[in-house]
């Protein structure tokens, strides 16, 4: 009863302070006035419920939150837990980041494991309103709990977990990968076409393009398997959890074939590589398109279209430069992965293409403000960047441009930095053998930390 005491006792004291009474605080709050005095006076006094601890924090001018830390006794009043008063401050302390309090009260409420279906319940409704890292918390008690069984909810947990948990830290999202991956295999159809797709985009993001080319070829193979279930007419359970954005089936069909094709363009695998385009650039035959989905099967073409040019560019044929340019322009959300690509192959080929880059790059932060939209997400903006800012680097550093070298060195090493990833520092320490460019970051006291 000791956090009980103390709410009351903080509630009577700003009373006294504010120069309340029970009346008068009763006709602003809209409560009666022998509530307050059954909660205050009583004995045993009678519980707070959330919605009235919210009245009289507002009737008190208090900030939201007050008394949060002192109210988790309300929850459990004489012992037992109460779901009316718990659910309300469980969503609550969620909205406020309160995920502390959020863990404290789970802990004690599992006590009893007939509650584990409302935890679960409650992660579920949190995710799919989009309040991912609010979810969290709720999951990782659950799978606390079931930790011991390899359970449809577990795998769940562990997918909705690894969504929620991605973030600008690569290493981070690494970490969560591995420990997600074992339970994608108990997944039902939809769950497990979003995880794929998410630990292929992951996996290209951290320059692991082997792993990327085996989760992409099971990315395809089970999307084709729904494709081939649905044409029969079959359908998929009602029941099952959906993922959070919901998105058409092309979309994971299509992106099993070229995250393929792009595994195997990093791996420098450029003639398996090729006929990729043709496969997903051209999914006018996708049976059961809605409305929507033609706009997917668009974007796969213009991507094929991308992907062709650049593997003609890798294996050293510059003839199509002009066709590369005119795409860039007609797709300016595609301008920022060609350059770096283009750069890329200038290095590999010796080709000059200073116009070029003068013509077309921009510092981050100015594209960033210029971009079209934000088809991309500013994350992989920022990795991209990244790659460019190495491969500028090195394009600079082969025509004795120290100071440009350095500048992209450093902006490189930035990126690399702040989003603590490890593709990139491998890359970086290939650049250690240019030792004047290091000499001038000493000199000038910029010289980046590991």
């Amino acid at each position: 009863m000791d956090k009980s005491f103390k709410l009351r006792s903080a509630i009577e004291k700003e009373m006294i302070q504010q120069g309340y009474n029970f009346a008068s605080l009763g006709e602003k709050s809209g409560m009666n006035r022998g509530v307050f005095s059954a909660i205050l006076n009583s004995t045993p006094p009678k519980p707070v419920s959330f919605h009235q601890l919210t009245l009289i924090t507002e009737a008190l001018d208090m900030p939201t939150g007050w008394l949060f830390d002192e109210y988790v006794g309300e929850c459990f009043y004489e012992g037992k837990p109460n779901r009316r008063r718990i659910e309300p401050f469980l969503l609550a302390c969620a909205e406020l980041g309160r995920y502390d309090l959020v863990r404290s009260v789970l802990k004690r409420l599992l006590r009893d494991l007939k509650y584990l279906g409302f935890v679960f319940e409650t992660a579920e409704m949190l995710f799919l309103n989009g309040q991912l890292a609010a979810s969290a918390p709720f999951y990782e008690c659950v799978i606390e709990h079931e930790k011991h069984q390899h359970s449809l909810r577990l795998s769940v947990c562990q997918y909705r977990l690894f969504r929620a948990r991605l973030g600008e830290d690569r290493e981070e999202n690494l970490k969560a990968a591995v420990q997600f991956e074992p339970f994608r295999f108990l997944l039902p159809d939809a769950l497990k076409l979003d995880a794929l797709l998410q630990l292929s985009n992951l996996y290209y993001e951290l320059g692991k393009y082997i792993e990327m080319e085996r989760v992409a070829d099971e990315l395809y193979l089970h999307a084709t398997n729904v494709y081939e279930r649905l044409r029969r007419g079959e359908s998929l359970p009602e029941d099952d959890p959906k993922p959070f954005p919901r998105r058409p089936l092309v979309l994971y069909y299509g992106s099993g074939l070229l995250h393929k094709q792009l595994a195997l363009i990093e791996q420098k695998r450029y003639e398996e590589a090729r006929p990729y385009s043709e496969r997903y650039g051209n999914l006018d035959h996708f049976e059961l398109l809605d409305e929507g989905d033609h706009e997917e099967v668009q974007n796969f073409k213009i991507f094929a279209q991308g992907n062709r040019l650049d593997i003609e560019l890798m294996l050293g044929n510059f003839s199509v430069l002009p066709e590369y340019e005119d795409y860039m322009d007609h797709y300016p959300n595609e301008l920022l992965p060609c350059l770096t690509n283009l750069v890329e192959a200038a290095n590999l080929h010796g080709v000059d293409i200073d116009d070029l880059i003068a013509k077309r790059y921009l510092p981050l932060e100015e594209y960033l403000a210029s971009r079209p939209d934000n088809y991309y997400p500013e994350s992989i903006i920022r990795s991209t960047f990244a790659s460019l800012h190495y491969h500028l680097a090195v394009y600079h550093y082969h025509r004795q441009r120290q100071n440009e070298c350095a500048i992209h060195v450093r902006e490189c090493w930035q990126l690399s930095q702040d989003m603590n990833n490890q593709q990139h520092f491998r890359q970086l320490a290939s650049l250690l053998s240019l030792v004047s460019v290091f000499a001038r970051e000493t000199e000038s006291g910029d010289k980046p930390e590991a």
